[in-house]
């Protein structure tokens, strides 16, 4: 089995717009003990990754909704992923484009799963050596510590925010479940303030420490902290 230092199987996201070799990429990968998920396009990638975790992105280049190259050079997130590309595209600027636009891998259609497997193992063993940026809170100081250990100091309602989702790190909190945390009746309660009060601790982050605060909206589902998160 592909094993992460948690010891937690590779999570692996392929995003392929053929629905049979989608289905069977996905199959295999877990056939040889990952834990893979499709997609066919960045929509429904997008809302995943949101939601759920990965170590691998397996990524196809013609997709119904963008070209997967240009939607990958913009994706500053995926900088601690292993990335794959799979295209027909053979041509030399492609794959130029594709390392550069981040990708570890650049393979051309046909491709083996057997190779695939091979390379997502490689991979692991190079994210294995990774240290892992986790995000600190601390409950009694009230401050979010950054990876490297800078702090930033959190009023009462952000440190609350902050607690509940670290409580669901990686994973999507409601809006209801997080107005229900900061003391107020979700039926009587106007969300756009806890829309000011994302917005505000998002804008404290970037002015304090010019870094992009890992708190993403999900449409219609609320909020995540995606990023590794502890409490203390």
């Amino acid at each position: 089995m592909t094993l992460t230092s948690t010891g937690i199987s590779a999570r692996v996201l392929v995003i392929e717009d053929e629905p049979d070799l989608l289905d069977a990429l996905v199959d295999y990968l877990n056939m040889e003990g990952m834990q893979a998920y499709g997609v066919k396009n960045l929509s429904d990638a997008q809302t995943w990754m949101i939601l759920n975790n990965f170590d691998i992105l397996l990524l196809d280049l013609g997709l119904p909704d963008g070209d997967g190259l240009n939607w990958l050079k913009k994706r500053q997130d995926l900088r601690n992923k292993g990335v794959i590309i799979t295209t027909a595209r053979s041509d030399s600027l492609s794959r130029i484009s594709g390392i550069r636009a981040g990708a570890d891998v650049y393979l051309v259609k046909p491709v083996l799963p057997e190779e695939i497997v091979s390379l997502v193992h490689n991979l692991m063993r190079r994210l294995r050596g990774q240290a892992v940026s986790v995000w600190k809170l601390d409950e009694t100081g009230w401050r979010l510590l950054a990876p490297d250990g800078r702090p930033l100091k959190l009023t009462h309602s952000e440190h609350v925010l902050l607690q509940r989702l670290a409580q669901s790190s990686g994973q999507a909190v409601s809006k209801e479940a997080l107005a229900t945390s900061l003391g107020h009746n979700p039926e009587h309660y106007d969300f756009r303030r806890l829309e000011i009060l994302i917005r505000r601790l998002r804008n404290k982050a970037k002015d304090t420490w010019d870094l992009t605060l890992p708190l993403e909206t999900a449409h219609r589902l609320g909020y995540a902290f995606t990023a590794p998160i502890e409490l203390g």
